[in-house]
């Protein structure tokens, strides 16, 4: 009866130590997952971090690399209107109005630079289509001020990006076009037609 006895506790045992096995081995192996499903978590943010900072790098040197074509543009740009305000000082528009390269005065937006920047960054709308290709780009966008510091003969002239679209010098001239008037060019104190030009700079995000 002892032996049975002892053989039944021990069976008994051998069975709860079994079941404690058991499930210290399903707590080891869900405490696993969860490890292991963190790690992926971590690692697949991790990764897209790393795209993230890869694209912000990708945007960052293409936007210098724009930056640094326009300035370069624009030097050019005003070298070539040197050379002609060299030859001659003025020239006839297609109303046979007379022009000049650049007055004594250069014309002015009322308010200055400052000014000027406030009103393209309030009324620039950027191309939906070309926002959502992600297209950057600069517009250089020559026109007149007239005696009376109305804006005329607007055109978009010169661009700069790897890709400009279309809808950018659009948006452009349209802008321009929709000035307010500014301080002519003088020549002698006189009031004068004069020709102007201003770059356009689209960034996505700005």
């Amino acid at each position: 009866m002892k032996k049975f006895i002892m053989l039944l506790v021990l069976g008994s045992a051998l069975v709860i130590g079994q079941s404690c096995t058991s499930k210290v081995e399903e707590s080891t192996s869900d405490t696993t997952e969860e490890e292991n499903e963190a790690a992926e978590g971590t690692e697949g943010e991790e990764a897209e971090a790393a795209v993230d900072v890869s694209k912000s790098d990708e945007i960052v040197a293409k936007r210098e690399k724009i930056a640094k074509a326009s300035v370069e543009k624009e030097a050019q740009r005003k070298l070539a209107m040197e050379e002609k305000a060299k030859s001659s000082p003025t020239y006839k528009d297609a109303t046979g109005k007379t022009v000049y390269y650049k007055a004594e005065i250069s014309p002015t937006y009322v308010g200055g630079m400052k000014e000027l920047k406030k009103y393209l960054s309030k009324n620039l709308k950027y191309p939906e289509e070309a926002r959502q290709n992600g297209v950057e780009g600069t517009v250089f966008v020559d026109f007149v001020i007239d005696e009376k510091g109305q804006v005329r003969e607007i055109v978009a002239s010169d661009v700069v990006g790897e890709v400009v679209d279309a809808s950018f010098k659009e948006e452009s001239v349209r802008v321009v076009a929709a000035m307010p008037a500014w301080e002519p060019g003088r020549q002698h104190g006189k009031a004068v037609d004069a020709s102007y030009s201003i770059p356009i700079t689209f960034e996505i995000g700005n």
